[in-house]
């Protein structure tokens, strides 16, 4: 009670000093030569709030859908402001997406940095949050690209790929017959594949249902970075929060999972002084070189881990929900599989470049269901302009992926599900066309730098699904009733988890 009492005083308090700010601010600017510039356009809000209704409204459960809707009445450059001081301006054209990632580069370089994401120092450590200038942020990226890129790191990583996915295709194989929930088994997959890249061992045993330590400690991580945080829009709540919301929740989940990293994998592998060829290897021989820390170490295993294990999951879902909902294009898929591997029971990775419609499917479903339908950056340079509006150091800009790919002047029939656009003959690629109506990876100097080690995963593990295996839809649904509603977090999953039967399909 008294702590209660004690913290309502310590808001009134610091509400009260943050108005009086406000005002006095205002009453200066008035006194003062006024020369504004323009802004982008946008939804009126209120002098205090701004357009924070937006945020804890429509915009908190999907907004992306919502950003696009306003983008329809403002255009594909808009501007909502949260709070007193920060402004966002949305980016949802392919034209405006190029201008801001390739015209501007440099200058919009930097992530911009949630409050929650600074729990534990991780943002000062994380290369998802470091700006590109930084030396750190320079480093990790060159470890990644060494084995996530590059064709002899990706031809090195293989076998942990073909096995994994000859793995869950018999897990799948082993459940003929019932329902199961694809997401879990894809999910446990993706998180193996990861871990044995990193530090060659598995952290999910496939053949256990149900909640395991690993999972239990980055699925809180995730679900609590993916809540909104009020501190980002009223900066003088940030110390209320530390007390009692996102901040302190995440620091708890948050040093579990560090700890994990830390003395499980790290510290093990330090006791065993075996050298294993993996990136754990060439992380602890940068660190004997006082090149990183242990935290930096710690860091690194954790944004491999949530940028790589979430969005590969969500894509293959994605693939198989549309391929349920479209039993013709499933069965071109399973065709082209029946004919290009034969009696084959396994797929192998080498097996995909002859898979077009295969490959034309992942590329639809990137499309039209990007596992990261906003990408968000901070202006951190001098003279930027987007759509012919003058946007300042500071600003926070949002650039709309899944409004980009649906856009109707770059794509006819935007909302249908059609993998045929993306076959022989069509200048589509994961680079996109010149004018960014397709960079689902993202541009410029922070392009995803797992996109080359994506295109090799995703095919393979939704190959590996369908291979030798039909599917129905479970208690009489017709291909109709698989729902495509989206969950936003910290990846862009299905409302409802695609739940499906297996069945022999040799």
């Amino acid at each position: 009670m008294l702590f209660s009492a004690l913290l309502a005083r310590v808001l009134l308090t610091l509400v009260t000093i943050h108005v009086s700010s406000y005002l006095v601010l205002k009453y200066k600017r008035r006194s003062l030569p006024c020369v504004s510039l323009p802004r982008p356009p946008g939804p009126a809000g209120s002098p205090l709030l701004g357009n924070l209704i937006y945020f804890i409204g429509k915009l908190r459960i999907n907004p992306h859908r919502e950003l696009a809707s306003l983008a329809k009445t403002y255009g594909p450059v808009l501007s909502l402001r949260l709070g007193l001081t920060r402004t966002i301006v949305v980016v949802s054209s392919p034209a405006t997406y190029h201008e801001a990632v390739a015209k501007n580069d440099a200058a919009l370089a930097a992530r911009l940095v949630p409050d929650n994401v600074c729990a534990l120092s991780y943002s000062a450590t994380s290369m998802v949050f470091l700006p590109s200038s930084n030396k750190l942020w320079k480093q990790d990226r060159v470890i990644i690209g060494a084995r996530f890129s590059s064709a002899r790191g990706l031809d090195s990583i293989r076998p942990i790929l073909e096995h994994h996915a000859c793995q869950l295709s018999e897990h799948f194989r082993a459940c003929y017959g019932k329902p199961v929930v694809i997401r879990e088994a894809v999910n446990a997959t993706v998180l193996n594949i990861i871990s044995n890249i990193l530090f060659s061992k598995d952290v999910v045993d496939l053949s256990v249902k149900g909640s395991q330590v690993f999972k239990g400690l980055i699925a809180p991580v995730l679900e609590e970075w993916s809540k909104s945080n009020v501190a980002d829009a009223f900066p003088f709540l940030a110390p209320l929060d530390h007390l009692c919301g996102s901040r302190r929740r995440i620091t708890i989940h948050l040093a579990k999972l560090f700890r994990f990293f830390d003395q499980e994998i790290v510290e093990e592998r330090l006791r065993s002084n075996k050298n294993y060829n993996d990136v754990l290897d060439v992380l602890l021989a940068r660190h004997a070189q006082s090149k990183l820390t242990r935290q930096e170490i710690t860091t690194f295993l954790t944004d491999m881990f949530i940028a790589a294990s979430d969005t590969s999951t969500v894509t293959v879902q994605r693939a198989m929900a549309q391929l349920l909902r479209h039993p013709d294009k499933m069965e071109k898929v399973r065709g082209e599989l029946a004919a290009c591997l034969g009696s084959s029971s396994f797929v192998k990775e080498t097996d995909l470049d002859k898979m077009t419609y295969l490959q034309a499917v992942m590329k639809e479903i990137l499309r039209l269901h990007p596992a990261v339908p906003l990408i968000p950056r901070e202006v951190v340079g001098d003279g930027v302009s987007l759509g012919g509006f003058p946007v300042p150091i500071g600003t926070g800009v949002i650039i709309n992926l899944w409004a980009i790919g649906r856009d109707q002047k770059a794509w006819p029939e935007p909302e249908e599900f059609m993998p045929e656009r993306f076959l022989a003959g069509s200048p589509v690629h994961f680079q996109g066309m010149d004018d960014f109506a397709y960079r689902p990876f993202g541009a410029g100097r922070r392009v995803c730098p797992g996109m080359d080690y994506t295109a090799r995963s995703v095919p393979l593990l939704l190959a590996s699904l369908l291979h030798k295996t039909e599917w129905r839809l479970p208690d009489g649904m017709a291909p109709k009733d698989v729902d495509l509603s989206d969950r936003y977090g910290t990846v862009l999953d299905m409302g409802t988890p695609l739940r499906a039967v297996p069945v022999s399909g040799a």
